[in-house]
């Protein structure tokens, strides 16, 4: 839509303010909310204007010092959100109110560097300079509790009820009890334009998938975002509170945040990936492709795994990879082939939790699937069975290994920048810092009598 279909669009819709903002680091959909006069002058103008420390803080919020943006040395200073008209969407859920993702200028005009929406911006315009465009799906697990952000607090975030008992993993009847708030969730989506295909009940008390349509990367990672966090404001509607943690207890499976992708010509006509005389019918391409990603795993594992908590997930017998392997439809290895027919054709990144920046997850697979076609890599034998028996290199089980491998990483720096490298690492040694110095329950359970 151009800025006069969407003025019309907000004199029919009768639309009171717009909520106009982007990811931050952690992929928290984080700006401001101005009137709907205000939205449009703003977009025929300047744009707006946003104090850089959405780039300098935790999830949390704690300012991060030393950093080249969004940190007390800077001053916090202005940063310019441009709205990607394209996105523009009424918000279902909330009476008179419409949203938009932003990119985020410095005072220049020049885009962020460090913003993740451009970080992947700029590997999804190497591909095409290549002759390619990437499709992308996310699927997120998720655990839904009947709680408030009251509650939450009051209960520690433990001993939660979720929002049904028991595994009851596929069971149709389960999942048809929980329409009040799943049912509801799918719906508010749809209606928001992010598009949801379908959801089932997952191993575990309150877990559920929910698939995301393909896109474009971008897109596909505009959708992920507005889906968690539209998730978390339809939910409370309903009385309930979802988490995407990675792994919410030692006790439970984690929930994953699988990265489906694809590479077609640039007119979206023909797969890339698919060659019917082929093995498995994959294209050299999709096996450079794959080689790639499973060469830079290790390396940019930072960007699938972000915190602390993401490793947690990363344990044998849990329905995540633990290393770096790849099989045809096989869920214990690291990258999965689908490759059923043409369209279908396609590459599952099962390393990444539901905790994963979609954006950031998105430009380090592709980001991996091009250094691979680039230098024409050969893809190793696929795993057959259990992959978590195979002789393979272990994928990084600690976030600070990850981050120190990430930040000497040379194609981390060819691919996506030396200044967000550097500044990403900044943050995740921040996180683990925090940690180091954390206490947590299973320290006091463990030696309080004992020691």
């Amino acid at each position: 839509m151009d800025i006069a279909q969407i003025e019309r669009l907000i004199v029919e819709r009768g639309v009171e303010v717009v909520k106009i903002g982007g990811a931050d680091i952690d992929g928290v959909f984080r700006g401001k909310r101005v009137l709907a006069q205000q939205f449009l002058d703003g977009c025929r103008g300047g744009g707006f204007p946003q104090c850089d420390v959405v780039f300098g803080w935790d999830i949390q919020e704690q300012v991060i010092d030393g950093l080249a943006l969004g940190s007390p040395s800077t001053g916090f200073a202005d940063i310019v959100m441009r709205p990607d008209l394209s996105t523009f969407r009424i918000v279902p859920w909330e009476p008179a109110a419409a949203a938009v993702v932003c990119d985020f200028e410095d005072e220049h005009g020049a885009p962020v560097a460090v913003s993740p929406r451009q970080v992947l911006q700029r590997v999804v315009e190497r591909a095409a300079g290549l002759g390619y465009r990437a499709y992308m799906a996310a699927e997120f697990e998720v655990r839904i509790f009947r709680e408030d952000q009251q509650s939450l607090r009051e209960k520690g975030y433990t001993d939660l009820e979720p929002i049904s008992p028991g595994l009851n993993c596929y069971s149709l009847h389960h999942a048809s009890l929980d329409e009040d708030v799943v049912g509801a969730l799918r719906r508010q989506m749809i209606e928001y334009g992010v598009p949801v295909e379908g959801y089932n009940r997952e191993h575990g008390a309150g877990m559920y998938e929910l698939n995301l349509h393909y896109a474009d990367a971008v897109t596909a990672a505009d959708y992920a975002m507005l889906y968690k966090s539209g998730a978390k404001e339809v939910a409370a509607h309903a009385g309930a509170v979802p988490t995407f943690m990675a792994k919410y207890d030692d006790r439970l499976d984690g929930c994953s945040g699988h990265l489906h992708q694809s590479l077609w010509s640039l007119d979206g006509k023909t797969s890339a990936f698919w060659d019917a005389s082929a093995p498995y019918h994959a294209s050299e391409v999709m096996r450079w492709y794959a080689a790639g990603m499973l060469a830079t795993l290790p390396e940019l594992m930072l960007l699938y795994a972000p915190n602390v908590n993401s490793y947690k997930r990363l344990v044998a017998g849990s329905w995540a990879p633990t290393n770096v392997t790849w099989g045809v439809e096989n869920r214990t290895a690291a990258l999965r082939f689908i490759t059923s027919s043409t369209k279908a054709c396609r590459i599952e990144n099962r390393v990444a939790g539901a905790d994963v920046n979609a954006y950031l997850g998105f430009a380090a697979t592709l980001a991996g699937g091009l250094y691979g076609i680039e230098r024409k890599l050969a893809l190793p034998p696929p795993t057959e069975g259990d992959a978590y028996r195979a002789e393979a290199a272990p994928l990084p089980r600690s976030l600070p290994e990850a981050v120190e491998r990430f930040a000497g990483s040379a194609i981390a720096r060819e691919y996506l920048g030396d200044e967000f490298v550097d500044h990403f690492s900044a943050m995740r040694r921040w996180e683990v810092e925090q940690f180091r110095r954390a206490v947590t329950d299973w320290e006091r359970r463990r030696y309080f009598e004992q020691v």
